[in-house]
Order: C-alpha cells, then sequence, then structure tokens
C-alpha cells in the first residue's frame, strides 16, 4: 500500500520493516535532474578506523561486512528509475539483480596516505551509475602514514547519491553500520511497472499543472511578504552578485585533496575569549575567509568587494519537508576585506545570523515552497539550463565564490570489524563555478577542515594549507 506526502509524491509506507515503493520528493529529484559529469551529485564519507590488532580485510569477508548490513536502509537495493519524457518525478524502484561485488571494493592493502587520498579525490567526482543502487563502500587495509595517526589505519569510504541522502542523514545511517547492531532483513519492495507510472504521469498532469498555478500564486504573496519584511529591516537579503575569481571557473580533469588538522580544544577555547557568542562554525568560517583572501593576495587576484560562501543548514525543527534532503543554502558573506581577524569574526557572526533568521522566516518558508509544487519537465529544464551556462570570461558570479560545509560530530563506539573508529570527514566534489570547496569535521579532541580543488585552479594546495593554520594562529593572536 502506498500513501501521498504533503508534496504530492507517492511517499513511502512502513509497516514491520516492509517498505513500499517511493517516487521522488521535488527537492531530491533536482539532484538527479541536475547533474552532469561536471557537476555531480554525490556525498561520499570517509572513516578511519585503527588497525591495530584489527584481521586483515580481504574481498570476501569486507563483502560479507556489507551483505549483512544491507537492511538498514532501503537505498542499498533501489536505483532511480526515471518517467519517459520526464512527465512525473523518479521513482526508486527494487533492482532484483543487485551484484554486491559491483558495489563493495577492497583496495591494495598496504597503500599509503597519498596513494589513498587520490584515489579519495577520483571517488568524489566520478558520477554513479543510476541504472544500479547508487552507493559504493571501497576499503583501504593497513593504509600507512595517515597524518596525525600513529600506526597502520583501515580507510572506509562510503559513497551515496545525493537524491537519496544529506550529510545529516548520512550521519544516522553510520551509527547502524558501524553501531555494532544487527541488521534487520533486507527491505521488500513492490514490483514497479513502466507503462502504469507513464499513464499516471498522463492522468495527473492537468492535476499538476493546475497545482503548480496555485503554488505560483501562494507564493508570489509570500514574496510580497518577504519583501516587506525586508523593508522593514526585520530580514537582510544577501549581496545577489560576488566578484569572480579563479575557483569560479569551469573545472578540468584533476581534483586534489587538502586536509588541516586542529586541536578542538584550542578551536573552543576561542569561543571562551569573545564577548559574544559565537560557534565553532563561526571560527572555522572566519578561518577559511582569511586564507582565501591571504591565497588571493599572493596571486595578486584581490578581489574588489568580499566573497562569500554557500553554507547549508539543516531544516530539521524548522521546517516540515517531505523530502530525504532537508538542507537550505545559506549565503554568508566571509567580510574578505577585513584584515583584522576579530573584526571578521564578529561580522561573519552577524552574517550567519542573519542568514539563518532569514530562512527560518514563515514568509520565506512559503516562498521556498514553489519547488514543492513545480512539475518535473520543469525541474528537468532547469537542470538543463544549469547544465549550459559559460563560465568563461566571469567578472561576477551568483551569491557565492565557495561552499563550506560541516557535519556533526559521530557517536561514540563505532566499530569496523572489532576495530575502533580514529576519525571522520567527508569530501566535497568540485564543479563548475565552485572549484574549491570545504567541509568541516569534528571527531574526538581534532577539528578536520578537508578541502577539495581544481588542480588547475589552485597547482599549490600546500601553500593553502598553510594559510589556513596561519589564519587559525592569527584569529588565536587577535582575541588574546
Amino acid at each position: 500500500m502506498v500513501i501521498y506526502g504533503k508534496s504530492g509524491v507517492l511517499a513511502t509506507k512502513k509497516a514491520n520493516g516492509i517498505v513500499a515503493k517511493e517516487q521522488l520528493a521535488p527537492r531530491d529529484a533536482v539532484f538527479v535532474y541536475d547533474e552532469t559529469e561536471r557537476h555531480p551529485s554525490n556525498i561520499v564519507a570517509v572513516y578511519v578506523f585503527d588497525a591495530a590488532g584489527a584481521e586483515p580485510v580481504d574481498t570476501a569477508a569486507l563483502r560479507d561486512w556489507a551483505r549483512a548490513r544491507l537492511g538498514f536502509a532501503p537505498l542499498f537495493q533501489r536505483r532511480l528509475q526515471r518517467v519517459p519524457l520526464d512527465l512525473d518525478l523518479p521513482y526508486w524502484v527494487p533492482d532484483p539483480a543487485l551484484d554486491i561485488a559491483e558495489h563493495v571494493v577492497a583496495g591494495p592493502p598496504g597503500a599509503d596516505w597519498d596513494t589513498v587520498r587520490a584515489r579519495l579525490a577520483e571517488m568524489t567526482t566520478a558520477r554513479l551509475d543510476l541504472t544500479r543502487p547508487p552507493w559504493q563502500i571501497q576499503v583501504f587495509d593497513r593504509v600507512r602514514a595517515v597524518p596525525e595517526i600513529p600506526g597502520d589505519a583501515t580507510v572506509v569510504a562510503l559513497k551515496f547519491h545525493h537524491s537519496a541522502c544529506d550529510g545529516m542523514a548520512t550521519r544516522e545511517l553510520e551509527l547502524q553500520l558501524f553501531g555494532g547492531r544487527e541488521a534487520p532483513a533486507a527491505p521488500t519492495t513492490n514490483r514497479w511497472s513502466r507503462s502504469a507510472a507513464t499513464l499516471r504521469a498522463a492522468v495527473l498532469l492537468p492535476y499538476r499543472v493546475g497545482r503548480f498555478a496555485m503554488g505560483l500564486s501562494r507564493t508570489r504573496a509570500a514574496d510580497a511578504a518577504a519583501r516587506a519584511r525586508i523593508e522593514a529591516g526585520l530580514l537582510h537579503e544577501p549581496v545577489p552578485v560576488r566578484p569572480a575569481t579563479r575557483f569560479n571557473r569551469a573545472i578540468g580533469p584533476t581534483v586534489l585533496m587538502e586536509q588541516v588538522f586542529l586541536p578542538l580544544s584550542e578551536v573552543t577555547a576561542l569561543r571562551a575569549r569573545c564577548a559574544e557568542r559565537i560557534t565553532v562554525n563561526d571560527v572555522m568560517l572566519t578561518v577559511v575567509s582569511g586564507a582565501l583572501a591571504a591565497y588571493l593576495d599572493e596571486k595578486g587576484e584581490t578581489p574588489p568587494d568580499a566573497l562569500a560562501a554557500m553554507v547549508p543548514m539543516s531544516m530539521r525543527g524548522i521546517a516540515q519537508w517531505d523530502s530525504a534532503n532537508q538542507l537550505c543554502q545559506m549565503t554568508v558573506d566571509l567580510h574578505t576585506g577585513h584584515r583584522d581577524p576579530r573584526a571578521r569574526l564578529s561580522a561573519i557572526r552577524e552574517s550567519v545570523r542573519r542568514e539563518r533568521r532569514r530562512h527560518s522566516d514563515p514568509a520565506v518558508l512559503r516562498h521556498a515552497a514553489r519547488v514543492e509544487t513545480a512539475p518535473a519537465w520543469l525541474l528537468r529544464a532547469a537542470g538543463w539550463a544549469r547544465a549550459h551556462r559559460s563560465f568563461a570570461d566571469l567578472s561576477s558570479v551568483p551569491l557565492h565564490n565557495t561552499t563550506i560545509s560541516n557535519v556533526p560530530p559521530l557517536g561514540a563506539g563505532l566499530t569496523f570489524r572489532g576495530a575502533p573508529v580514529l576519525r571522520a570527514f567527508g569530501v566535497l566534489p568540485p564543479m563548475d563555478g565552485d572549484g574549491l570547496r570545504h567541509l568541516i569535521s569534528a571527531q574526538g579532541e581534532e577539528i578536520v577542515l578537508t578541502f577539495s580543488v581544481d588542480k588547475a585552479m589552485m597547482p599549490d594546495p600546500d601553500r593553502y594549507r598553510e594559510l589556513l593554520r596561519e589564519s587559525f594562529r592569527e584569529l588565536a593572536q587577535a582575541l588574546g
């Protein structure tokens, strides 16, 4: 049996662990329609486990481990199926031909960290085959010379398609995969009929069009209400355009991944030195801002105005979205023109709070709901237009120049085949117009800032890594 969610799409009906067929919500389908070779929709989460005393990981043992956990999430045995002509949103459908060997791979044991790091960068940018369940697990055993970790380590990389979940949902899944729990029976799904889905789409087309028209009317009213609040000074819109930098061009074939490690105790200590209430994320945004400005200054490419970052914000507890992805995109002014780190921290803090306030405003939420009534063909057309946008000879870019994301810490006590977790981080795929991306994670006593960048845009990532450290030191000194 199936039910319909608030967005009008076919939703999941769960009973006794059985999961029925499901249609994507519009917010999730956007990640399918927007995806190209130069704009991948991947989520890659990486976990480093202590290999000391653990049994070696061979391919057979790894696949047995993964097979025993298929019941933790429906996505492990479902693939995406698009409706002809995109008359309706895609469906999740069962894949009875699932071959776990196509999804679970053991890398060569005993590799050094540089080799694994390069492989992770490649894995981040390679598109998933959507004719199969969109996930991969790759394990590198006995990895040597992992930074800041004594001895050998086992590195486990999980890769999913963004249409299936967001970063917060990935955190929930990894608690199950590595929490030592016994997985339920693998979920079953109803059979999917292509002809029935096409017929349903055709029958519902007039309803979809009418619903979209009513949605436009509601969102126009919401936009007017939001405008009134902006004019009254109750909300603040971000600057619509920013100066383009070397990182806002079309990406090349080679991506680099680098990391900076900071003691969590030192980062949290900075918060205690501020009269204002700041967060760890405020501190890290300020660190990236300082390093980015310094790097461009050294290249003789100081932008004429401040740069901005796209910073994802979880909408859980704020909005009721019937989708797997529960994130909105804040546009945070990085105030790169501020040379005083203390002043830059204060300004960024205020920019974050203004964006949080704006995205939590009822009128803005109603306006953002326009995507929920958008027909599939319109979402597909918008994705096509974005895919054909030119990034040559730009003097400005809309809204932001880089991405700075963060994920919450892992839970305690997680293990992989008995080996305890030492570190967790994520890698974001660079894409056209956003060739430098950052992801901040915390685990144990450290914060890991992982940045991925197009090699042609940043041939010297070691220098940027050092500038990130310098930016942190300068902020610590400024705060006394």
